[in-house]
């Protein structure tokens, strides 16, 4: 029974991998708990990937055949013997998980221990198991604080998340819509792949786009849809746990939705799915969101996709239609749902919409055509040119077919843009943007006079250098044109994106200079981030 576990986590992550990108781990499992439609998820799943049953099944069975023809000796049988033979095993049993020594200064295996025996960090995938991952991250919310700088004023200079708003700025009551779609990747967009087959599915956006603020060089700083909201109404990223699901949740923070707020906004948050689903709603409630809209007030199982909850296009009519009714100055959100597994159109526009090389591209077609008829149906408006509108993705989609947005770097590249043609002029900036610079940036472009915490940048600041950080097997830190691989104590590997889009040329040893500053900058990023999450100083008094 226990091995029948085990395996069937095995066989399950063999499926869960191409979506997920890595084993399984403890809050994987968490997850489960807030997705309030689990059941017709299950099902569905069980249908269409039934051949992780069949391999979980033949295993079973192949265990039960090698129990059934082993037959201990007469001498096994005693009772002796056998407490003999269970005592010494401990020994090597212990020696087993530890990783081979009893020594005391060795340490247990770890996740980190298989990058060891891998070149690429994704392929730590193939060292583990699925139980191991999962009883190694058991407790993970239990981090302990870092100590790179002792000196705080040598910490502030590499890095402080303390922003600092002129105190004479006047405050600008812009609206503000922020617009998050569903596994968007940049390789959908044709404004950065220009490859017919591959790119362009997003011809709406992509225009749109190119009449905003905005980088081909933009990042998500996490994998998950959990982990994006934190990230854009927080400024906080999410690294081995997301933070939503960490013991730090609860620590009293400052947010975009919060402190506008404060200054009499009308919050909202809306998401398609059944209420309460991926835990948003609890979440949006501690960072300040009063008004929820869900499935339940929808209230039209009609436009149900059957799995998911509302599908896009009528959702989205559903959203310009609020929004005409809330009082000004409005914040509100809107989380897209239709472009994810297992990637279904609507009856009635089947074939409409140009296919890829991945059924999500489809999806993302849909989407966006959506998204088209959502901007004609609120542009004649008297509150559209006085509201800002920030469009970006949750994560990108697990499904890259061109090698560049499938490696460590690419594989976090989003569209991220702020379109506002009453003030900002169309701008393409050479600088990256990731999802934690978004509420900074608002702050700035609202002229907010309040300081506050944000661990991102103000974008429209050009003093400013730009850099990112996510986290996958390790950290990365991206500032200018290179990415810095690090492992929470010392670098992995430095490649220039722009020149090395495979990232095959390690420059550590040519560039030591380069790769000791991104060091101590990401250090600096971690001990703030790391220490104040554990302190609960996520806010400026």
């Amino acid at each position: 029974m226990t091995n029948a576990i085990g395996l069937l986590a095995n066989c399950i992550d063999g499926v869960y991998y191409q979506f997920n990108l890595r084993r399984s781990i403890y809050s994987s499992l968490v997850e489960l708990q807030d997705i309030n439609n689990l059941g017709v998820l299950l099902l569905s799943f069980f249908t269409r990937y039934w051949s992780v049953w069949v391999v979980w099944v033949f295993f079973l069975v192949s265990i039960w055949l090698i129990i059934k023809h082993i037959k201990p000796s007469r001498g096994f049988k005693n009772k002796h013997t056998q407490f003999d033979f269970a005592f010494i095993s401990v020994f090597f049993i212990v020696a087993g998980l530890r990783g081979g020594d009893l020594y005391h200064s060795t340490r247990p295996l770890g996740l980190n221990h298989a990058g060891e025996y891998v070149k690429q960090p994704h392929h730590t995938a193939l060292v583990y198991n699925t139980p191991f991952t999962i009883f190694k991250t058991l407790g993970g919310g239990k981090i302990k604080k870092l100590t790179f700088f002792q000196n705080e004023i040598e910490l502030e200079k590499a890095f402080n998340p303390i922003h600092l708003p002129d105190s004479s700025n006047t405050f600008r009551p812009y609206n503000v819509v922020v617009i998050v779609i569903e596994s968007y990747s940049e390789e959908a967009s044709g404004v950065v792949n220009k490859d017919k087959t591959t790119g362009g599915f997003t011809p709406f956006l992509d225009s749109l786009r190119q009449k905003s603020f905005y980088s081909e060089y933009s990042l998500a700083n996490g994998k998950k849809s959990i982990e994006a909201l934190p990230a854009i109404w927080c400024s906080l990223p999410s690294f081995k746990q997301p933070f939503v699901l960490s013991s730090f949740s609860t620590n009293k923070l400052n947010s975009l939705p919060s402190m506008l707020k404060s200054k009499g906004y009308h919050t909202s948050f809306f998401h398609g799915a059944p209420n309460g689903s991926m835990g948003f709603q609890s979440f949006a409630n501690l960072v300040g969101i009063d008004h929820y809209f869900g499935k339940k007030e929808y209230a039209n199982e009609s436009d149900s996709d059957g799995i998911w909850g509302i599908w896009d296009e009528p959702f989205l009519q559903f959203f310009g239609k609020k929004l005409d009714q809330f009082p000004q100055p409005f914040f509100s959100t809107v989380f897209t749902l239709s472009s994810h597994d297992p990637f279904k159109i609507p009856r009635h526009l089947e074939g409409k919409f140009k296919k890829g090389p991945h059924p999500i591209y489809e999806t993302l077609s849909y989407t966006d055509y959506a998204l088209k008829r959502f901007f004609e149906s609120i542009k004649n408006k008297p509150w559209f040119g006085n509201t800002v509108f920030v469009i970006t993705a949750d994560h990108t989609s697990s499904h890259a077919t061109i090698p560049t947005f499938s490696n460590n770097a690419g594989r976090f590249r989003i569209p991220i843009f702020i379109y506002f043609p009453e003030i900002i002029k169309p701008t393409k900036t050479e600088k990256m943007i990731q999802q934690i610079d978004i509420f900074p940036s608002l702050m700035g472009l609202l002229k907010v006079e309040k300081p506050f915490l944000a661990f991102g940048r103000n974008v429209f600041d050009s003093s400013k250098d730009d850099y990112a950080i996510n986290y996958f097997e390790n950290y990365q830190w991206h500032s200018g044109k290179y990415v810095m691989l690090f492992d929470g104590e010392k670098p992995q590997g430095l490649f220039n994106f722009a020149n090395d889009g495979l990232l095959k040329n390690n420059l550590s040893k040519k560039e030591p200079q380069r790769l000791g500053e991104m060091q101590l900058q990401a250090k600096g990023f971690l001990q703030q981030y790391q220490n104040r999450l554990i302190e609960n100083r996520l806010t400026v008094e």
